[in-house]
């Protein structure tokens, strides 16, 4: 996966499983994803290493991963979207039907 595809498929994730991570991954997760800190600005904050703020976003990556793994809510919310696009290629036809019986019928 490349990298935007990776970070996109993350934040799927996060929204999915969010509640599943503690107050601080969930702190860390927001900040690096959603406010764009660096891993340096957010180890400052906190007042710990570089180093430690990108371990944990390793392991929050991995927990959720491990999260979709058991439980695939992401794919069948996905299952569903493509389901709901096919229906609602149907009811546009349908529509388009609807209109050419009104021209025949006039």
């Amino acid at each position: 996966m490349k990298d935007l595809e990776k970070s996109n498929h993350l934040v799927m994730l996060y929204e999915l499983y969010h509640q599943l991570l503690t107050e601080k991954q969930q702190n860390y997760f927001e900040q690096y994803f959603f406010d764009d800190y660096s891993l340096s600005e957010i180890a400052d904050e906190k007042g710990v290493s570089r180093n430690a703020v990108y371990d944990s976003l390793l392991k929050i990556t991995v927990a959720l991963d491990k999260f979709e793994k058991r439980l695939h809510l992401l794919k069948k919310q996905q299952q569903r979207d493509e389901i709901y696009q096919k229906f609602k290629n149907i009811s546009e036809y349908e529509k388009i039907i609807l209109e050419l019986q009104a021209i025949d019928s006039e």
